[in-house]
């Protein structure tokens, strides 16, 4: 989902209902936006932080007086397209006497991967704003548990965010990359686009897929650890294997002045190894155009994924021949595919003259291959 805007008579009525429900007895409430931030987390979701409630609450030895108790909260919010609301689907109470979760993000070049982490980079989580030692790192403690936006800049990189969940179990780690503002510097120009994977700890290896159409109708290329460049026209800048990321594709490559060439490009992440599942990696998917529009994605909330060999099948982007790119999240999942098998099975010519969205890649093309 691209940066988001809304107004107030969009949210209000959502937001009336959600705080109802810690507040239902509650008389006279206001609802304070002044210090809310509101972002985009996923293609459907919004979060909006520290939005404060204050209570009149009726002292029972004084009659006719009150004490004003305020509440912060963070509630997520899901677009219902057919009333055109933002409907809650979840609220923390973000009370700083239960402030137990810590985090550590790491901020890292998303050209260059985790071999070039970013120094005095600005990173805020929750009410605090901290700048990255040496390493790109930063360490924040003293926070709620709940589900926050992590909004990260530095000199010379286009800012991101990316939402984490806290918890006061286990310390979160995480990374987001940032890529480079610079054309010159490995940044994006006019007619390229970027996607950036970082997750968590574990898995420790996920691995980016984008197939996209060949040199002639019926075929297509497939850019991924084995072959970074196949088909000439887009580039795996990087490709990690020891947990969080980055794993950055870029279309043309990075430095490359080549064009897109029309067809329908088709982005995976591939579980290759490693613990847990691409639900519970933390994974975020950032999708970045030269405009500076972004998209953001995470995996689907399902019960189906087994942990190795899960593809998730992330979004499609035709482009046209007059140059113009349209995007479709496809959102699947599948099981028990070899990094061999990610493949598109649908040829090019039919993809030129009908795309038909929302297709998984075929499992035939990540089978019976190693690293």
């Amino acid at each position: 989902m691209h940066s988001t805007t809304f107004g107030i008579p969009l949210l209000r009525p959502a937001l009336l209902f959600a705080v109802s429900l810690a507040c239902s007895t509650a008389q006279a409430q206001v609802i304070d936006f002044s210090s809310s931030r509101g972002a985009g987390i996923s293609q459907s979701d919004v979060m909006m932080e520290n939005i404060r409630i204050r209570v009149p609450v009726p002292n029972p030895f004084d009659p006719g007086s009150s004490t004003t108790v305020e509440n912060s909260y963070n509630v997520r919010f899901r677009f219902d397209p057919t009333t055109l609301h933002l409907v809650p689907i979840g609220i923390d109470q973000t009370d700083p006497q239960q402030a137990c979760a810590s985090a550590t993000v790491s901020v890292f070049d998303a050209v260059r991967g985790a071999a070039a982490p970013i120094a005095n980079a600005s990173v805020t989580l929750g009410n605090q704003t901290l700048q990255t030692n040496a390493q790109g790192q930063v360490s924040f403690s003293g926070l709620p548990a709940s589900t926050f936006t992590i909004n990260a800049a530095a000199s010379d990189y286009v800012p991101a965010s990316q939402a984490i969940a806290l918890s006061c179990d286990t310390p979160a780690s995480t990374a987001i990359a940032l890529s480079p503002s610079n054309p010159n510097q490995g940044g994006l120009g006019a007619g390229q686009f970027r996607i950036i994977l970082t997750w968590g700890q574990d898995p420790a290896d996920l691995d980016s897929h984008l197939t996209g159409p060949g040199t002639t109708a019926d075929s297509r290329f497939h850019v991924f650890y084995a072959n970074k460049t196949n088909g000439g026209v887009c580039g795996l800048d990087v490709d990690d294997v020891t947990s969080f990321g980055p794993e950055t594709v870029t279309c043309p490559s990075t430095g490359s002045t080549g064009t897109l060439r029309p067809g329908v490009y088709r982005y995976s992440v591939h579980h290759y190894s490693g613990l847990t599942n691409i639900g519970a990696s933390g994974a975020s998917v950032r999708l970045e155009f030269a405009n500076g529009q972004q998209y953001r994605f995470t995996p689907p909330a399902l019960s189906n994924y087994l942990g190795r060999n899960d593809v998730w099948t992330v979004f499609e982007l035709t482009v046209n021949s007059n140059g113009a790119v349209s995007m479709a999240p496809v959102d699947s999942v599948m099981n028990n595919v070899g990094s061999g098998q990610v493949r598109s099975g649908d040829k090019g010519a039919v993809e030129l003259a009908a795309p038909q969205f929302g297709r998984a890649e075929d499992m035939s093309l990540m089978r019976g291959l190693s690293k």
